[in-house]
């Protein structure tokens, strides 16, 4: 009939694809801003953040704190993206690890600085995405995935 709308069913290959698209895309996003954000604390601190903020925290520059986001941040969410996309057994626990890296960061900066920042939240939502994407995406699947039995190969009998 014109004018009415009929709803297609969704098949779980194709829902499974769009949510693994997303997965990467929100991981390499967060990767994005964490690379763009630590050499931009690293260089002097051309991200221009109060220096303030850094007063109840043991660092007296930005420097190691943007070292930190890389390692933390930029680095596991780059490899998870890179994973997922090469569709590697340990994609999940690549995926988990990274956006729990992500959100732990966030937790971390709220309770060392106390300080607020719009973007905080927004990208602690991101890293919880990640997570939930990552069990949306692999939930037929064990965190560790199983080992391949080793073939050896044994002598014959009678043989050394």
């Amino acid at each position: 009939m014109k004018g009415q709308r009929r709803d297609l069913p969704t098949s779980p290959k194709r829902a499974r694809t769009v949510s693994l698209a997303g997965l990467i895309a929100v991981e390499l996003f967060v990767a994005a801003g964490a690379v763009y954000g630590g050499v931009g604390l690293i260089n002097g601190n051309k991200i221009k953040i109060d220096d303030a903020w850094l007063s109840s925290t043991p660092f007296a520059t930005w420097t190691w704190p943007g070292i930190f986001l890389l390692v933390v941040v930029a680095v596991p969410m780059t490899l998870a993206a890179v994973v997922e996309l090469m569709r590697r057994p340990t994609a999940y626990a690549w995926s988990l690890g990274a956006g729990t890296a992500q959100v732990g960061w966030i937790v971390v900066q709220w309770v060392v600085m106390q300080r607020y920042f719009i973007l905080q939240p927004v990208m602690l939502c991101a890293g919880l995405i990640v997570v939930i994407l990552a069990a949306a995406v692999h939930a037929h699947e064990s965190l560790v995935p199983r080992r391949r039995p080793v073939l050896t190969s044994r002598p014959a009998t009678g043989q050394r």
